[in-house]
């Protein structure tokens, strides 16, 4: 059942709950937690219309992971509209409640039925358990608990991730420019549905390895997320909620993304190619950077490092750069690199037909797509024409003949000013690839995703390897994993856990340094950002949490993390001490950081201010792991972890 079902669904039944109350003699009590309930039921109703917009798809894994990783560096220019939504719905569910009182407050109703009482509370329950803004986290939670689902079973993620190993099979390895193009499905050169819209690029197709059939798979339907899938061979998934992995709650101050990973980059890097990432966004949205200097780039760009070349700086998009703008850098950086001698691969990522509108560059301004009325379709055919002059001049260049371009769509389009036409097509994403020493094109119609990206690429460069979930679909004898398992998105999801591994997070086996001046923790190779809650196992293995910092709200602190701890979980907090300070009288509350490890129900938990530097030794973390520990402690501890929130 899809979510735009069961939110009907759950309206109804939320609807007859509430006839059934309306009938009923209430108290001014009563009243109030029915208004209450019709205004968080509603606000509920707001997000989803909210997120819906976003994905076309209701809340789904990309909604999940930028709450979780923020929103810092995104184009909210662009989505003035429907936060004016958002907020006339915050503003209906409201008055909403507010009327549901006022209008009940006065009727005189004399009689009460227990069973329309209980049949209503059950009505109510069954609206919220099925509301879509609920629902999708009930996977989640079972993972949480532990539940493993039959088909990890089944389909060992082991049997089918292949370990990526750079074996060299050519001497020949040419230079690499990709091109992520924002949101540039296939769908757009269908001539049925868009005549006319995409002529440049078609142009290129009959020379061009053409994908023809490249679907969308689960984990991979944002731009993050595509371009790790491209990158790594692997879906982007959030961490777990469970006691051996992290809630992932603010994965913006993790130092580093998918580190246990061995992606396309780190095995170019190590045979000693140049690798170079320019976007015209900034760097900090979902991540970017952490993704591209985790994984072995050397040169990492984007809008604030590449201000200082831009003539007129006001020429900008809510997003960041216009394209033509970025291709006119990058094109100085492909000419630079080639001259280098250096092996090399620039990837570019486009932002010009980022949704909901699409924006035109002005080296496009005359050009429209039809009447021009169509801001997106606009932006289409402006890109189609950038790009492929990007093209032209790499291959009309000394190094053209030396170089490998990709043209890939990072993921489908979301919900934009074409998504009614674009659901008329087959929705599959771009991806082409221009070798110069093909002297005759091809189409691939193989089924794949773009897992398959890094494994079709890499023997293209010169090198026999194996690439975790992908696999090389101009091999006759290889199929992709989307076409060989049944319900493939349904077996990602099963590996959920496996996935999460490669984030990677530390086990304490040496000293933790706490650098003040940097506001920093420092766990061998990892660096958290403070504030931070860590808590440890039996191994002294680390669950970070972090405290979400989003546009227009904070979600728990670190206290409310703190508060649901088991009496016996090892910890260390580094927090500000006013804080801290709450649970030792001791503390002086007016200094900036303090320290608390231990565990919640000992006798005798480790508190104190941090003013310079501080090393936390192995043998003092080690030795919390041994303290006795009391459920009674526990309890006074949270008692007066909860006198920080009154406050």
């Amino acid at each position: 059942m899809t979510q735009s079902l069961f939110l009907w669904l759950s309206l109804f039944v939320f609807i007859g709950a509430f006839v059934l109350l309306s009938t009923q003699k209430q108290t001014k009590r009563s009243l109030f937690i029915g208004a209450l309930i019709i205004f968080v039921y509603l606000t509920l109703n707001a997000i989803y219309v909210v997120a819906d917009y976003f994905t076309g798809e209701g809340i789904n894994d990309a909604v999940i992971f930028h709450l979780r990783y923020g929103l810092d560096g995104s184009g909210f220019g662009d989505y003035y509209l429907v936060m004016l939504i958002g907020v006339g719905l915050f503003i209906v569910s409201l008055m909403s409640a507010i009327a549901y009182y006022r209008l009940l407050k006065n009727r005189q109703i004399l009689h009460f039925s227990r069973w329309k009482q209980w049949a209503s509370f059950g009505l109510l329950l069954i609206s919220f358990l099925s509301h879509p803004s609920i629902s999708w986290s009930y996977e989640g939670i079972l993972k949480g608990l532990g539940y493993e689902s039959p088909l990890a079973r089944q389909y060992a993620f082991s049997d089918y991730y292949e370990v990526p190993e750079i074996h060299t099979q050519e001497e020949e390895h040419p230079n690499l420019v990709y091109i992520f193009a924002e949101s540039f499905e296939l769908t757009y050169f269908d001539e049925h549905i868009f005549p006319s819209l995409v002529k440049h690029l078609r142009t290129l197709q009959p020379q061009s390895i053409n994908f023809t059939n490249i679907e969308q798979a689960l984990g991979t339907s944002w731009t993050i997320a595509g371009m790790t899938s491209a990158l790594c061979a692997l879906p982007l998934v959030t961490p777990s909620t469970n006691e051996h992995s992290p809630q992932g709650n603010s994965m913006s101050k993790m130092s580093t993304f998918y580190s246990g990973a061995t992606c396309m980059s780190d095995l170019l890097h190590k045979d000693g190619y140049k690798m170079v990432y320019r976007s015209g966004s900034e760097l900090a949205f979902a991540g970017v950077d952490k993704l591209y200097k985790t994984h072995h780039f050397d040169d990492v760009k984007g809008i604030v490092e590449l201000k200082s070349q831009l003539k007129n700086k006001a020429y900008q998009t809510p997003w960041g750069l216009y394209d033509d703008t970025l291709f006119d850098i990058s094109f100085s950086d492909f000419t630079k690199l080639s001259k280098s001698k250096q092996k090399f691969a620039l990837f570019i990522s486009t932002m010009d037909t980022h949704h909901p509108y699409g924006h035109v560059s002005k080296s496009c301004k005359a050009q429209t797509y039809k009447d021009g009325s169509n801001s997106m379709l606009n932006a289409v055919a402006c890109s189609d024409e950038l790009i492929a002059r990007f093209i032209k001049q790499i291959q009309d260049s000394p190094y053209g003949k030396n170089t490998i371009i990709v043209v890939g769509s990072d993921h489908l389009a979301m919900h934009n000013m074409a998504i009614d036409d674009l659901m008329k097509g087959k929705r599959r994403n771009q991806l082409m690839i221009l070798d110069p020493r093909i002297t005759e094109g091809k189409s691939v119609d193989k089924l794949g995703t773009t897992l398959d990206v890094s494994a079709i690429l890499m023997p293209l460069l010169g090198y026999n390897t194996p690439m975790g979930l992908g696999r090389n679909l101009l091999l006759e004898q290889n199929n992709s994993l989307m076409q060989e398992l049944p319900s493939f998105d349904k077996i990602l999801s099963a590996w959920h856990k496996d996935i999460a591994r490669f984030w990677e997070f530390p086990k304490i086996d040496t000293n933790v340094s706490i650098d003040t001046k940097k506001q920093t923790i420092i766990l061998g190779k990892t660096r958290y950002n403070l504030p931070v809650l860590l808590r440890l196992n039996e191994s002294l293995e680390v669950s970070p949490f972090f405290e979400v910092k989003l546009k227009f709200f904070e979600t728990t602190k670190l206290f409310g993390y703190l508060n649901d701890f088991l009496y016996s979980d090892p910890f260390i907090w580094v927090d500000s001490c006013s804080r801290i300070g709450v649970m030792d009288d001791k503390i002086n509350k007016k200094a900036k950081w303090c320290l608390a490890y231990g565990k919640l129900g000992s006798l005798d938990l480790n508190m104190t201010t941090i003013n310079q530097n501080t090393t936390l030794s192995f043998a003092d973390i080690n030795a919390t792991l041994s303290q006795e520990a009391f459920d009674e402690n526990a309890t006074k501890r949270r008692e007066k972890l909860l006198q920080i929130k009154e406050k």
